[in-house]
C-alpha cells in the first residue's frame, strides 16, 4: 500500500465521520419501521461501511466516483427489493439473482461499485423490517444514505487538500501536455493493452498512464543524475583573452565549429562569452542590407590611438558568463540552458579554471544514450 500514517489516519477518521452519519439516518428509518432493533440497523450501516472504506481510502478509483456509488447502490436496492417480492419463499435463488442482475446493471451503466452487493443482498435479506419498506427502500434509506456519503466525502476531502470527485480529465491534466507525448507509449497502446488483459482494473486509464509516465520520469532522472558534466563534456580548443583584436577573433570563430568561445585571464578563469550574436549585437545596423557593411567596419582595426568603436574582445564579450562544476549531474544544466538560452556552458573546476565545454549537443547525445 502507498500513503503515509497521515493518511491512514485522515482516511479513517473520515469513514468514522460518514458512517456516524449515514448510521443515524439508518436508525431514523428503522425505528419508524415495525419490529425494530440496533441489530437491524446494523444491516444497513454494513454496506455503507464498505461504501466508506472505498470513498474515503481510495477517493481516485472509479469505483469511488459519485455516480458509481449512487447509481451503483440504487440498481442494486432496486435488483433485490424486486427479486425479494418475486421469490420469497427461495431467499438463497432471489439473493442471487439479485446480485447476478445489480452486477450485469452496475456494468451497463458503468457504474460498478462493489459494496452495492451488500446493498442487494440487504434487500433480500434484511428480514422483515426491511421487505416493509418495499420499493421505499431504493429511496430511503438506500439512496438517501448513499447521497449523504457522497456529500461528507466530498466536504471532508476538499478540507483536507484533496481532490474528490475526480473527473477524468483531472487524471489527464497531471501531466503537463508538454510532456504528455515523450514517453514510450501512447494512450491508444495503453487501451489496447487493457483491453488485451481481460480484466476489469480499479484503476481509470487515464490514471494508470500518469502513474507510468511518472515511473518513467522518475527512471529518467535517477539515469541524469548518475551522468556529470565531466563525463560527457568536450575538451576546450579555443579561448580568446580580453584583448585580442576583433578581427583575429572574427576569423576563429568561422573557422571552427563550436557555437562560442569562452573569454578566460592569464589564469584560466573564464570571465566571458564571445559568439557570432555578440558581433551582430555590436555591430548595430540599421537594416538587414546593412549588417555586413557594419560587421566589416566593426572588425577592421583602427589604425589611431584612439577609438570610438569597440577594437578587442573584451568590449563585446557577454558577461557574466555563466558555467557549471564538472561534477554538477547532468540533469541540473538542462534547465539552466533552456531558461538562459544558452548553447554553450564552460565547465570549470573546484578552482573555477576551465577544463572542458558543454553544448547543447552533448547534452542530446547523451540523453540518447
Amino acid at each position: 500500500m502507498t500513503g503515509s500514517m497521515r493518511d491512514y489516519a485522515r482516511a479513517a477518521l473520515g469513514a468514522g465521520l460518514g458512517i456516524l452519519l449515514t448510521g443515524g439516518m439508518a436508525g431514523l428509518v428503522i425505528a419508524e419501521a415495525p419490529a425494530a432493533d440496533w441489530h437491524t440497523a446494523v444491516f444497513l450501516i454494513a454496506p455503507m461501511g464498505a461504501s466508506a472504506v472505498i470513498l474515503f481510502c481510495l477517493p481516485s478509483s472509479p469505483l469511488a466516483q459519485p455516480w458509481a456509488l449512487l447509481a451503483g447502490n440504487t440498481l442494486a436496492a432496486l435488483s433485490g427489493v424486486l427479486f425479494a417480492q418475486w421469490l420469497p419463499d427461495f431467499p438463497v435463488t432471489a439473493a442471487a439473482l439479485a446480485m447476478l442482475s445489480a452486477i450485469a446493471l452496475m456494468f451497463a451503466f458503468r457504474c460498478l461499485h462493489p459494496p452495492s452487493g451488500a446493498v442487494a443482498l440487504t434487500a433480500v435479506l434484511g428480514g422483515e423490517p426491511i421487505w416493509q419498506l418495499g420499493f421505499g427502500f431504493i429511496w430511503w434509506p438506500v439512496l438517501a444514505n448513499s447521497l449523504l456519503l457522497v456529500l461528507t466525502a466530498w466536504i471532508y476531502h476538499r478540507l483536507t487538500g484533496y481532490r474528490y470527485p475526480v473527473a477524468d480529465h483531472d487524471h489527464a491534466a497531471a501531466t503537463p501536455t508538454h510532456m504528455r507525448y515523450q514517453f514510450g507509449f501512447t494512450p491508444e497502446d495503453l487501451q489496447q493493452a487493457l483491453g488485451q488483459s481481460h480484466e476489469v482494473l480499479d484503476i481509470h486509464p487515464s490514471q494508470l498512464q500518469h502513474l507510468l509516465e511518472q515511473t518513467e520520469l522518475i527512471a529518467y532522472h535517477r539515469k541524469l543524475e548518475a551522468i556529470t558534466c565531466e563525463q560527457i563534456m568536450r575538451p576546450v580548443e579555443t579561448t580568446f583573452e580580453y584583448g585580442d583584436p576583433l578581427e583575429a577573433a572574427w576569423h576563429t570563430m568561422l573557422a571552427q565549429t563550436e557555437p562560442a568561445v569562452p573569454v578566460v585571464n592569464k589564469a584560466k578563469l573564464v570571465i566571458g562569452i564571445l559568439s557570432l550574436s555578440d558581433f551582430v549585437r555590436h555591430a548595430q545596423a540599421s537594416s538587414y542590407r546593412e549588417v555586413g557593411p557594419a560587421l566589416q567596419r566593426l572588425i577592421r582595426w583602427s589604425p589611431t590611438t584612439h577609438s570610438d568603436k569597440a577594437e578587442v574582445v573584451g568590449q563585446i564579450m557577454t558577461t557574466p558568463a555563466i558555467t557549471i562544476q564538472a561534477q554538477m549531474h547532468l540533469m541540473h544544466t538542462i534547465p539552466l540552458m533552456t531558461s538562459h538560452h544558452l548553447q554553450l556552458l564552460p565547465v570549470v573546476d573546484a578552482s573555477n579554471k576551465l577544463v572542458g565545454l558543454l553544448t547543447q549537443t552533448d547534452v542530446i547525445r547523451a540523453l540518447y544514450r
